[in-house]
């Protein structure tokens, strides 16, 4: 009927309230929640309905995906608020589902979607989680066939649900069965439950929490050692310190199940997989919050009791009292900030604000938990348990919204963080990256490369947003396998698509096609780069970008997929030139990049930053001169070459330290004997002797 419905027909109030209202099209049900009941006269909003009936004929699954996206948000638009307090995304969801029975399936939020949507190993479309619908229907079809009768087109839809139930949805190990939830559970977002005692006490909200989790999850892809994990973690995170680091390594691993420990490295777990690829990190994090953290159910269901009530002190008082152990509000601050990092929780609007409400999404989690969630989860004395270290300090720099916006960064700030290019060449360098979109860094050791690389991507993306830069580093075992699109056991004795970050990086940007996306390839010709790249090699160029310009991948999803890399994702590589045991660049490579070549830089600039940093300015001069002649010396040498220069990073002070003279001379003295030493005696192994006497030529005079 409302495939076959005449406009007159379905311009008619009780036609549409069967539209929005009646469950006949999957026997799941739609989710009740919200109602629409004032819309169904809106004649304007029934003839939106009627004109794109049908309108998904003919269009390949990417556009498909899109124009249900489009007119998801256009029809929410119309609704809310005018019609509705909240916005009635379930209710569409299922509407859609009746109007498109063969693009769309009765799964009704994110988590579900995206989780079929990886079980499947269906492609991810750009756009959000209706979208996606698009793409799953599709697998569906090239599994089992296409539907012959709408019957049988809402069989498929059904079955998109039946996975969920019985393929996807695992509870977190340890976690509780629940009984039905308060709302009809498709409506509701996926939840796991760990018991009261097995739930996190407490977690600690950092500055840019969301991010550090994203770039951690994101160095530990091909596996990542647990001191260079702090590394990353004191990188993207200055505020913490040495001590504090593991707190987070505890938080991503054992908080939020975004990373696990497996043969000494950490790698991400599917949940962390997912927090990489989500257009929207927070999504992800909601549930794990909940069902993982004491503390946060209780906190949502005190605020929706009282919803403008409660001040962030005073819910943190509250949920002190639920933990015995707490001896101040400081961790229930924690949990209150985290809940509006994650959109669950926000500040009224009210005259003076800073009272607390449930969001939408905050309300649907909420309304997930069990009906005795309050008297079930709770701690006696004997069952609290020693937790990691809160900082001695509230959450600093948390939003009202659940994202903040990062700072504004150019070429002025990267010249303020150490780069002694000068900022009309820093300025013509993310110039070219933006025009030629691919460039290779290269250079001798120690003149910044990797620094520049990173920094180079950030400036074009106009701000230091690690959703947006991924950076990883080509190695001789490095296959397109790996970094494209590759076979991987799946856990059950067959096989599935995995796509590498590659993939992923072409994904991202073109789910936000007006936002610039930058993949920063470290020592490039430390792999096979065309051997890599594969057929993308091709589609990387320049005026090569585009849909136009798809290619078929040598492991293709479905017969006719088709991939292009989009206009906005930037790559910055780097390479070393004093490396003799590295391949060539090919031509066909090196045709698709401008080279940005970077030199020794021992000028005004470099001076100007280690006296800044208390270096005294006689000893700056000093150790200048000594550089610049050692490496006229190797630009001379026939053996070596330009290419094998010293760089400046080797005696450029990191810190500022209030160090005396003294102190100054016994860096640099120490610096000369392990780091650069032992470069001079590679660069001249079969010439000791030269190598001894340009070392010695460095050091300084008593």
């Amino acid at each position: 009927m409302v495939l076959d419905a005449s406009r007159e027909e379905w311009r008619a109030p009780e036609f549409q309230r069967m539209l929005w209202d009646a469950s006949d099209v999957s026997g799941i049900g739609p989710g009740q929640a919200v109602t629409v009941v004032e819309a169904y006269s809106d004649t304007q909003l029934a003839d939106l309905l009627f004109d794109a009936r049908g309108s998904l004929d003919g269009l390949g699954v990417e556009q498909r995906g899109e124009r249900l996206q489009m007119f998801f948000e256009e029809v929410l638009a119309w609704i809310y608020p005018r019609y509705t307090k909240r916005r009635p995304k379930a209710r569409l969801v299922r509407l859609l589902a009746s109007m498109f029975p063969h693009d769309m399936s009765c799964l009704m939020d994110a988590g579900r979607v995206f989780g079929v949507q990886r079980a499947l190993g269906a492609p991810r479309l750009p756009g959000s989680y209706v979208a996606q619908h698009s793409s799953l229907r599709e697998r569906v079809r090239e599994a089992v066939g296409a539907a012959a009768t709408i019957e049988e087109a809402v069989d498929q839809s059904i079955f998109c649900w039946f996975l969920w139930q019985t393929k996807v949805d695992r509870a977190d190990d340890g976690a509780v069965a629940l009984p039905p939830p308060q709302r009809e559970a498709n409506a509701l977002p996926a939840l796991s439950l760990l018991p009261a005692n097995a739930q996190r006490r407490a977690l600690a909200a950092v500055k840019d929490n969301v991010n550090l989790l994203v770039a951690m999850v994101r160095e530990a892809e091909q596996g990542i050692a647990r001191e260079d994990l702090i590394d990353v973690i004191l990188n993207e995170a200055p505020q913490l310190n040495a001590s504090s680091a593991p707190n987070m390594i505890s938080q991503a691993m054992g908080g939020l199940g975004l990373i696990r420990l497996e043969d000494g490295s950490y790698r991400p777990t599917e949940r962390g997989q997912e927090l990489l690829i989500a257009s929207d990190p927070v999504q992800v994090l909601r549930g794990p919050l909940v069902g993982r953290v004491f503390g946060m159910g209780h906190l949502l269901l005190m605020i929706g009791r009282e919803p403008g009530a409660l001040r962030h002190s005073e819910a943190a008082r509250r949920l002190q009292d639920l933990v015995p152990t707490w001896t101040s509000t400081l961790p229930g601050s924690h949990i209150v900030s985290w809940a509006r990092l994650a959109g669950l929780v926000q500040l009224d609007g009210s005259a003076g604000g800073g009272r607390l409400v449930l969001t939408e999404d905050g309300d649907d989690y909420a309304a997930a938990l069990p009906m005795d969630f309050e008297r079930l989860w709770r701690l006696m004395p004997e069952q609290d348990v020693v937790v990691d270290a809160i900082p001695d300090e509230d959450p600093v720099g948390l939003p009202v919204q659940p994202a903040t916006p990062a700072p504004p960064y150019d070429a002025q700030s990267i010249l303020n963080e150490g780069c002694f290019l000068g900022k009309d060449r820093i300025e013509a360098a993310v110039e070219l990256l933006r025009r030629k979109k691919n460039i290779i860094i290269q250079g001798p050791p120690g003149t910044g490369k990797t620094w520049l690389a990173k920094r180079l991507g950030y400036a074009l993306i106009g701000a230091k947003d690690t959703e947006r830069l991924v950076a990883l580093q080509f190695q001789p075992s490095l296959s397109y396998e790996d970094f494209v699109r590759g076979w991987r056991p799946d856990g059950r004795g067959g096989l599935r698509l995995v796509d590498g970050a590659f993939l992923e990086a072409v994904q991202a940007a073109a789910a936000k096609p007006r936002r610039p996306f930058v993949l920063v390839i470290e020592e490039v010709n430390r792999g096979n780069p065309a051997q890599i790249l594969g057929e993308l090699l091709t589609l990387v160029e320049a005026t090569k970008r585009g849909p136009d310009e798809a290619l078929r991948l040598a492991y293709p999803r479905s017969l006719d997929e088709r991939v292009y890399v989009p206009e906005n994702l930037y790559i910055v590589g780097t390479m070393n030139l004093a490396d003799r045991s590295l391949a060539l660049i090919d031509l066909a490579l090196r045709r698709r990049f401008a080279f940005l070549t970077l030199m020794p830089e021992l000028g005004s600039l470099w001076r100007a930053w280690c006296v800044d940093r208390g270096v005294p300015s006689a000893l700056v001069s000093e150790i200048g001169a000594r550089m610049n002649a050692l490496n006229a010396a190797i630009a001379e040498d026939r053996a070596l070459g330009p290419q094998f220069q010293v760089g400046h990073s080797f005696v450029t002070p990191a810190s500022d330290d209030a160090l005396t003279e003294d102190g100054w001379r016994r860096w640099y003295q120490v610096t000369i004997d392990t780091e650069v030493a032992p470069l001079l005696a590679e660069y001249w192994f079969d010439e000791p002797n030269k190598a001894h006497e340009r070392t010695t030529a460095l050091r300084l005079t008593a």
